[in-house]
């Protein structure tokens, strides 16, 4: 074995990996060569693909000893995959698009989660392309928790979804006229923002019922599981602002689009730095 044998080996087995993009070829080129320096027949192909937004690759060799060397490679790849961008190579993690898993850097996750954007004129955006004119509306259904929402407009036959997950669905909800909804639905929305109380947690008047919409925390409440685990609700605020502050999932960045809610202007941040890194130690 030599190393024009095992580059020619890569090479032939790059092509028999199923994946989105080309962030992982650095990855697949290392596994494939691990393979080769483990003993693996370079004779026989290798193949794999992307699934729930990993790596998996396909081998089996009657050696006992060599399927465990492969699959410790194999695990080893597919742990990196999670934290690679399947498009850029760069740093990613593991995020849910229309259903589907997938391991994306923040700039490519927010290229391909769209935000609702709405003009001056009225005119629905994402992705920078008007989709539609809120006057073009002629219709407009919502799911039963007010949390998805479909459009008609006259002479077509395609309808407009829209989901909670999406920055400023909450304002778009609130600037299509309440006539276009169903009759007993009316009062249902305009109950929503008019109820609206300010969130303790982060400081947005978006808390509505036993939940916050903007960031999903629970109101503090004295009940037996607030008390048994925080104490009190210094303690409650103050953990649910330390994960806002750290967005481990990259929420906040993408929300910074969202202009559904008000910020209260008396709103406070209870954790300092000293608090911030026993949480991190913690945590990590």
């Amino acid at each position: 074995m030599n190393e024009e044998e095992i580059s020619l080996f890569v090479e032939r087995n790059l092509t028999n990996f199923s994946v989105n993009s080309t962030g992982w070829e650095s990855l697949i080129r290392k596994l494939l060569f691990e393979f080769a320096i483990a003993g693996w027949n370079m004779e026989h192909r290798v193949f794999g693909k992307e699934k729930f937004g990993g790596l998996r690759c396909y081998t089996y060799s009657e050696d006992e000893a060599l399927n465990n060397k492969l699959k410790a490679i194999k695990d080893k790849y597919s742990e990196l995959s999670v934290k690679t961008c399947e498009i850029c190579g760069n740093e990613g993690k593991m995020r849910t698009i229309d259903s589907w898993q997938t391991t994306l850097c923040l700039n490519h996750f927010l290229e391909q989660q769209p935000v609702i954007e709405i003009d001056h004129k009225q005119n629905i955006r994402r992705s920078n392309k008007t989709i539609l004119n809120i006057k073009e509306i002629v219709k407009a259904d919502l799911e039963y928790d007010l949390q998805r929402m479909w459009v008609h407009t006259k002479g077509q036959e395609e309808m407009f979804y829209f989901s909670w997950q999406e920055p400023n669905y909450y304002l778009l909800l609130k600037t299509i006229p309440l006539s276009l909804f169903p009759k007993d639905r009316r009062n249902e929305i305009g109950g929503l923002f008019h109820s609206l109380q300010n969130c303790e947690i982060c400081g947005y008047k978006a808390m509505y019922q036993k939940n916050c919409l903007r960031c999903h925390n629970e109101p503090w409440n004295e009940s037996g599981y607030f008390i048994e685990d925080y104490g009190e609700k210094s303690n409650y605020i103050k953990e649910c602002q330390m994960d806002i502050f750290m967005d481990e999932d990259d929420y906040e960045k993408y929300f910074t689009y969202d202009r559904s809610f008000e910020k209260s202007p008396d709103h406070q941040i209870l954790f300092s730095s000293d608090d911030l890194r026993e949480y991190e130690k913690l945590l990590f």
